[in-house]
This record gives C-alpha cells, sequence and structure tokens, in this order.
C-alpha cells in the first residue's frame, strides 16, 4: 500500500508542478507578445522621427539655398 500512496504523491507533485510551469509558461508568452507590441511601437515611432527628420533636413537646405542665392544678389 506503501507504493500506491508514494506513487499518488509523485502523480500530484508532477501535477504541481506542471500546473505551475503551465501559468510560467502563459507568463512568459504574454510578457513576449507585450514586448513585440511595444517593440512594434518603437519601431514605428522611430521610422516616424526619421522622416521628421529628412523633411526638417530638406527645409534646412532649402533655406540655406535661398540664404544664399539672397547673399550672392546682395552683393552684387
Amino acid at each position: 500500500m506503501d507504493k500506491i500512496v508514494e506513487l499518488q504523491e509523485l502523480v500530484d507533485k508532477l501535477l504541481e508542478d506542471y500546473k505551475r510551469l503551465k501559468e510560467e509558461n502563459e507568463q512568459l508568452w504574454s510578457q513576449m507578445n507585450e514586448a513585440l507590441t511595444k517593440l512594434e511601437q518603437v519601431d514605428k515611432e522611430k521610422r516616424e522621427l526619421e522622416k521628421l527628420v529628412e523633411t526638417y533636413r530638406n527645409t534646412m537646405n532649402s533655406l540655406v539655398e535661398k540664404l544664399q542665392k539672397m547673399i550672392s544678389l546682395a552683393g552684387t
């Protein structure tokens, strides 16, 4: 009879470990999905900022060209 009790305790422990590991696994998947969502958001913001920087760069280049033309015209 002791072997049956011992086996039952082992099965119970295995079931408890399984439930605990399943919960941990679900939490880790949830954390990974949150991290991926945040990464996608940060990547989107990065692309938007790169576009903004490019727009500002083009605007500044255009203004510099206009100023150079104005200066050259004023100098003649």
